[in-house]
């Protein structure tokens, strides 16, 4: 096949398909999807959990600590439960596949053009916020996800002709939002009596507050308050302002008589999760929220300031297991290959190299002819996970400055920007342009950038 000539000269690109972690923009527009442009959508493809040292996949003790136990929202009478057994054919702790973050118009389309995404592989899906360019796409890509689940067939099934469909012994999908989101997917899948949906589970992110600027005026509107926009200190806003806006989804969707139906997709285990604002990389005053740890690391998210409720999320790995130093290895296993096939029984000796790097902390691998490698000496340092920021709709995005310190990859909106010699803002030009994108709760090109200098990207 025809090979992508960028990757011979990019140092990015050179070894994509060497890497576990992708991040892959679906749409990048604002408001409207465009003939070339879909709306916001970002994944983040997880090719293999990547253990630590200490935490090797075969190791029971670590699955019974990481397994999810969640407090479910829908009747389940405040009992705890287990999260459901993986498929067959994704990772323990139902971690690798695919994340999405925001699901927006033309979602669906868009992961047909990419051609390297399966949606039958997503398994997680984040939500930043309730606006239309962001949720509009979830009702039809959770339809698709179904069609692409109900069209395999249970392989372990002895009975071909009566097996079930995959969907029925898949994990199922988790998504994640502010609250309201809940009740809006419900009532979307059942106007539309979409019973092909996967199982899917909803987690509200509950009293998200408004950033320090936004202001509730006497008629009840919010407006953009510049004088707190520019005081460090201003306390973060009223978490229950839409819940007492009659006019509002979140102050009548816990409220409405619609229960809910495995018929049409939607499983026990959803929980509400609360905001902390004791938690030591708080900014601001703003709250954080621990969303969950599985094996393939960890998720937060935090408020941004935007004009309803709104978050950003941060994912971080686990501490990666170090590379095999092979030019200290592999001249002594290739002196001692013949020994090692006839006195230890290796078919392969080369697969001693796996053996090695497997080592624990502290133990130990002898060679036929008395060289003793130790652990330490056959496998470098445990690596750093990496870490991703993603922000949805925001002014600022000063809350994530504390869980995404140290961020390898930023996903910023930049809704605006000033274009010398053909926007008109004279006399301030481009100060002009970002205060009035402040004023609509969106950044340019320049504050996204700060943003990322701050966490270190």
């Amino acid at each position: 096949p025809t090979q992508d000539i960028r990757r011979q000269y990019h140092p990015v690109l050179r070894n994509l398909s060497e890497s576990t972690l992708d991040v892959i923009t679906l749409g990048t527009a604002s408001c409207t999807p465009a003939v070339t442009r879909g709306v916001s959508c970002t994944a983040l493809r997880i090719h293999d959990v990547q253990y630590t040292t200490g935490h090797q996949k075969k190791d029971p003790e670590y699955f019974k600590d990481t397994r999810r136990k969640t407090t479910s929202a829908d009747n389940n009478n405040g009992k705890q439960q287990d999260s459901d057994d993986d498929d067959d054919d994704e990772s323990d702790d139902h971690a690798a596949g695919i994340w999405l973050f925001d699901v927006g118009e033309c979602t669906q389309l868009q992961l047909q053009r990419t051609g390297m995404l399966r949606p039958s592989r997503i398994r997680k899906i984040f939500v930043t916020h309730a606006h239309g360019d962001h949720t509009f796409g979830l009702p039809g890509l959770m339809c698709v996800i179904g069609t692409g689940r109900k069209g395999k067939k249970n392989v372990n099934s002895d009975d071909n002709s009566n097996s079930k469909s995959s969907n029925d012994f898949m994990a199922p999908i988790d998504i994640y939002g502010p609250e309201g989101l809940r009740m809006w997917l419900r009532t979307c899948i059942r106007y539309s009596v979409s019973r092909i949906c996967p199982k899917y589970r909803v987690h509200e992110l509950k009293d998200i507050p408004l950033g320090p600027e936004w202001q509730v005026s006497p008629h009840g509107t919010l407006y953009y308050h510049r004088r707190k926009a520019r005081d460090p200190n201003a306390p973060w806003g009223d978490p229950g302002f839409y819940k007492r806006d009659k006019e509002a989804w979140a102050a009548v969707s816990d409220t409405m008589p619609l229960e809910r139906s495995e018929r049409f997709g939607e499983v026990d285990g959803g929980r509400d999760i609360y905001p902390d604002y004791n938690h030591p990389d708080c900014r601001n005053g703003a709250p954080i929220y621990f969303i969950e740890e599985n094996a393939a690391g960890k998720v937060w998210a935090a408020p941004m300031s935007h004009k309803i409720p709104c978050v950003g999320y941060v994912y971080e790995e686990h501490g990666r297991q170090g590379r095999l130093r092979n030019e200290y290895v592999q001249p002594i296993v290739v002196r001692n290959l013949q020994r090692l096939k006839d006195e230890m029984g290796y078919t392969l000796p080369m697969k001693v190299m796996a053996v090695l790097k497997n080592l624990q902390p502290g133990q130990f691998f002898e060679f036929p002819d008395g060289t003793v490698v130790t652990q330490e000496e056959a496998v470098e340092p445990e690596r750093r996970g990496r870490k991703i920021v993603i922000c949805g709709d925001t002014c600022h995005a000063k809350s994530l400055e504390g869980i995404g310190q140290g961020a390898d990859v930023v996903v910023h909106e930049a809704t605006n920007t000033y274009i010398e010699g053909i926007d008109n803002y004279e006399p301030n030009g481009e100060a002009s342009v970002e205060q009035l994108t402040k004023q609509h709760g969106h950044s340019t090109p320049r504050m996204a950038a700060r943003f990322c200098e701050k966490v270190g990207a």
